[in-house]
């Protein structure tokens, strides 16, 4: 196989998640017990969490968590978590 065949195949390989059609960060909500706060990850703080949010980060925390772009979703399923 000639180089440009590897290339093209890598390429065809790598997973369709890391791919965004809006451009928006995903950012991974956490929760800080120590301090009592809401935080993202990699970065920043959310402006609010509500009570939908919560109950969902907390059933859903060991499996796959809870995202935002411009809507909170499960990371795993990407399913709209309805604030």
């Amino acid at each position: 196989m000639n180089s440009a065949t590897i290339i093209i195949a890598i390429i065809l390989l790598l997973p369709a998640s890391q791919q965004s059609s809006d451009g928006l960060e995903r950012k991974v909500l956490s929760y800080n017990p120590t301090y009592e706060f809401w935080f993202f990850m990699p970065t920043g703080r959310p402006d609010h969490v509500s009570k939908n949010v919560e109950e969902a980060y907390w059933a859903a925390r060991t499996k796959g968590g809870v995202c935002y772009t411009n809507v909170w979703f499960y990371c795993k399923t990407g399913i709209k978590i309805e604030e």
